[in-house]
């Protein structure tokens, strides 16, 4: 790497400590990466990258999970494995924005893409370092972080996705442990998960937040089923999930009985973060093929598409900043209506896109000629759909910023 883009990377430093961090991180990242080329903005250079979801099955997704795990392995040797972790643990117990500058280095990077581990990594690592036992965060968490295991998150249901405390999956008390009835959707890397994260009833007869709890499940134990879900992409990013008569020991259970709720929301405010931070290199590349889109289709001079394209830069603007702000805020100051919308702002972004991009291409958004830059956005509008749902379904955010933070009057009950 040349000396100049090492001073790029470091300028991302904002403090003497994160400098001296920075050196460390690029010194690390120079040693085991080569530097990561632009990502192309250029119309018909390479490939389209307009799919919003990570799709893929078989041995190529044994193989990215293998390659992620291997990477997580190296970061963790070097100390860049858990920035945020507890010392005690084998973390670095640095602050969150140790992290976030970690991110942006290695963006730089030629590194193994992190699907895979990301939600391990991003939301069951954290909900179990939070609501966790000593012994489950040294046996799980600490796990996770150094690449030993995968998770998934078995939280939503067919009969339980907007409403995610309607949950109906069981668990009955069976000796010194718990016995797992129901079905899980939309599950994301259950096909080579270690571990999911479950979100289960276990006091049927108390009001429904109150009556759920937490567990640690592994994906082998018997009983487990796991099928592919067929997407609108025709691709299959998620899987349902099958619990038949599954036994879970006791110590599994995440915080006490009934504090599932609790776990849950902390947890999914760990996925609204990640979903978040890793938005705005794929907006503004969108962005700026939208405008080229719009030069070849002799519409850059159209005051109705320069108009829809400077709205949604302003809108993309307007993300970027919120985002920013909360960055410079400690996790301990944020609540929930923050990241939610963080979120709101991402799915509506990322739906207008798609809307632009349709308007722009006419005919060819729904018809594959196979021309680079036209159905591929297609995809883009698919997956935007799923990111309505994603890390909290868009309705029940605006009520809980409705009713929670704007005091308008409560939907009735």
């Amino acid at each position: 790497m040349s000396a100049g883009a090492d001073t790029d990377l470091l300028a991302l430093a904002g403090t003497a400590e994160e400098l001296a961090f920075a050196r460390r991180a690029v010194e690390f990242l120079g040693a085991h990466a080569d530097r990561r080329s632009d990502v192309s903005t250029s119309w018909g250079v390479g490939p389209e990258n307009l799919a919003l979801f990570h799709e893929t099955s078989g041995e190529q997704e044994q193989r990215e999970c293998a390659a992620a795990r291997a990477w997580q392995r190296t970061r963790w040797d070097a100390g860049f494995g858990w920035l945020t972790g507890p010392v005690e643990h084998g973390g670095a117990g640095l602050p969150a924005g140790h992290d976030r500058l970690y991110r942006l280095i290695e963006a730089a990077f030629e590194v193994p893409d992190m699907n895979p581990v990301r939600i391990g990594l991003g939301t069951v690592g954290p909900a179990i370092t939070a609501f966790g036992s000593q012994e489950q965060i040294a046996r799980f968490a600490v796990g996770l972080y150094r690449g030993d295991l995968v998770a998934c998150q078995l939280f939503s249901e067919p009969d339980a996705g907007s409403d995610l405390a309607g949950v109906r999956t069981r668990a009955v008390p069976d000796g010194d442990g718990y016995v797992l009835d129901g079905q899980k959707v939309w599950t994301s890397n259950a096909t080579f998960a270690d571990l999911g994260l479950a979100l289960v009833r276990t006091d049927p007869e108390a009001p429904k937040h109150r009556g759920l709890s937490m567990f640690v499940v592994a994906m082998d134990t018997p009983g487990v089923e796991v099928r592919p879900l067929r997407q609108l992409t025709g691709g299959a990013s998620f899987t349902e999930v099958w619990l038949t008569d599954v036994r879970v020991p006791a110590a599994n259970l995440v915080g006490e009985p009934g504090a599932g709720w609790r776990v849950a929301t902390g947890a999914l405010a760990g996925e609204r973060r990640a979903v978040g931070d890793r938005s705005h290199e794929l907006t503004s590349r969108a962005l700026a093929l939208l405008r080229t889109l719009a030069e070849r289709e002799g519409r850059l001079d159209d005051p109705l598409a320069r108009d829809d394209w400077a709205r949604l830069y302003s809108r993309l603007r307007v993300a970027r900043f919120q985002q920013q702000r909360m960055q410079a805020l400690p996790d301990s100051a944020l609540g929930g209506a923050e990241r939610a919308v963080d979120k709101l702002l991402l799915t509506t972004n990322l739906q207008l896109i798609g809307e632009l991009a349709a308007e722009l291409l006419g005919p060819a958004f729904v018809a594959d000629t196979g021309a680079w830059g036209s159905f591929g956005w297609n995809r883009w509008m698919m997956g935007a759909l799923g990111y309505r749902i994603a890390g909290g379904t868009e309705e029940i955010l605006k009520t809980m910023l409705a009713e929670r933070v704007l005091a308008l009057p409560r939907e009735p009950r």
